[in-house]
């Protein structure tokens, strides 16, 4: 049920319209099968997403394999419709977004995203945080789809990262090098160690 008392910026319609779209469509990743959509009220039913959540890896030890298999969904969702072509860098990009101009320590990253050309906007998720995925027999499935937007690939990259170095204990660099390795099975990236240096410096200036 969408509602405009939900604190988030963009507003109940908008959000329900997103969701709605992106459900009522076949994707060549699992996501949760809608049953039932009321417009006027904004209602949303999907079936139950059986399977673990993000914290059943955690307990067993295993949080790179949940992560591998969470970018493996988001490069498979980023490959389901046709890219946008682009030009500009990662610098004008991201400079764009409130989360990123908020850190002080962001503007010292003009010299390495100026240096990446942005060639294409992907459709990305919006919001990869651990807990918006299940984990089944045959890997992740994806939840909530009100962030969805045409994006640079790198923009998902970070979200699936951002917050987990002091909820797992892993490190920003192994959890990095697995979510570029595991996309990259899935997407080819023109040059990875460009894409882990981006996604790396992005995390560290906008953990939380």
């Amino acid at each position: 049920i969408y509602t405009d008392a939900d604190r988030v910026s963009l507003d109940a319609n908008e959000r329900y319209d997103r969701e709605k779209e992106i459900l009522s469509k076949s994707w060549p990743v699992p996501t949760p099968t809608l049953v039932y959509s009321a417009d006027v009220e904004r209602v949303l039913v999907t079936r139950e997403v059986p399977g673990h959540g993000f914290k059943h890896f955690m307990d067993e030890g295993r949080t790179l394999e949940a992560l591998g298999m969470m970018a493996r969904w988001v490069a498979g969702f980023h490959g389901s419709a046709e890219p946008v072509p682009q030009e500009g860098t990662l610098w004008d990009h991201f400079s764009r977004y409130a989360e990123f101009q908020d850190d002080p320590e962001f503007d010292a990253l003009k010299g390495l995203l100026s240096g990446v050309p942005l060639k294409e906007f992907v459709l990305t998720k919006g919001d990869c945080a651990a807990s918006n995925f299940k984990f089944g027999e045959t890997g992740a499935i994806g939840l909530d789809f009100e962030g969805v937007a045409f994006r640079a690939a790198e923009y998902d990259m970070v979200a699936l990262v951002r917050g987990l170095e002091s909820l797992t204990g892993e490190s920003v660099s192994d959890m990095v090098d697995t979510v570029v390795k595991q996309y990259a099975e899935v997407r080819p990236i023109e040059d990875e160690a460009a894409t882990r240096a981006v996604v790396k410096a992005l995390v560290q200036v906008s953990d939380y």
